[in-house]
């Protein structure tokens, strides 16, 4: 097993507000170690940060629905396309050989569908009812495009785990289930402030980028449309720190 390569990343509940900031001296964010060498580990440090960042992406667009946001609802919808693009940019052989047997590993039946922010987020949006051929309403269609599109890049033949495992994919995750997700992505739960929260969310876009300028992400999908945004990646995923700071200037509670 490969040792974690990034720092554990913490967060509220979805449903709880960030905790009030006291004085701040402008925390620089945990540091974030650069990729690994081997192809294996580059797959499963972009997995795991890749997913950091949706975690983040998730909780703004959470706030930016409550506040009823949609035009930014709409630039964190990409900005998490991006992110799934750079999570699945392995070879489908090193998904099946490192990411997948470690979630099967952790439970049989792991899915995405258990993520709570991304939950929490679908059920508000669910609300909003986005107007056909707004920027909202695309960029949501989109982003299903894009995780179809990998997902069926990375998985040709069969299913996903929860399917394999007979899951009903409608069927509602347990808190067990979803405290075990959170886990699996080095994620934890507890009160942060919004300075330490965009502290941590500034370290991983810089790592992202980073990343991506060393090693920009040459998948190639049977999706022009897919293949075009790919090209685009850090100015989608660069987007997320100047929200996150605009929200902490604002005294939003994300």
């Amino acid at each position: 097993m490969i040792a974690p390569p990034l720092p554990r990343l913490t967060v509220p509940l979805p449903q709880d507000p960030l905790a009030p900031c006291g004085w701040h001296p402008g925390e620089p964010g945990e540091a974030v170690g650069p990729p690994f060498d081997s192809e294996a580990e580059i797959a499963w440090y972009r997995w795991l940060l890749g997913h950091h960042g949706a975690f983040c992406v998730w909780r703004l667009l959470s706030a930016a629905l409550g506040r009823g946001d949609l035009d930014e609802a709409a630039v964190l919808h990409d900005t998490y396309s991006a992110l799934l693009l750079y999570s699945g940019s392995c070879r489908p052989e090193v998904y099946h050989s490192v990411i997948r047997p470690r979630m099967a590993a952790r439970h049989p039946a792991m899915s995405g569908t258990w993520a709570r922010d991304h939950r929490h987020a679908a059920a508000l949006l669910a609300g909003v009812r986005p107007a056909p051929g707004s920027a909202l309403k695309e960029a949501v269609k989109f982003n299903r495009l894009v995780h179809m599109t990998v997902a069926a890049r990375l998985v040709p033949v069969g299913g996903s785990l929860l399917r394999d495992a007979g899951r009903d994919a409608h069927q509602a995750p347990t808190e067990d289930e979803q405290a075990l997700l959170d886990d699996f992505f080095l994620v934890d739960r507890a009160p942060v402030c919004a300075h330490v929260f965009t502290a941590a969310l500034r370290a991983r876009v810089a790592a992202l980028l980073a990343d991506l300028a060393a090693r920009p992400v040459h998948a190639i999908y049977d999706r022009d449309a897919v293949n075009d945004f790919q090209t685009d990646l850090p100015m989608h995923i660069g987007r997320l720190v100047p929200i996150a700071e605009a929200a902490l200037a604002d005294g939003a509670n994300a």
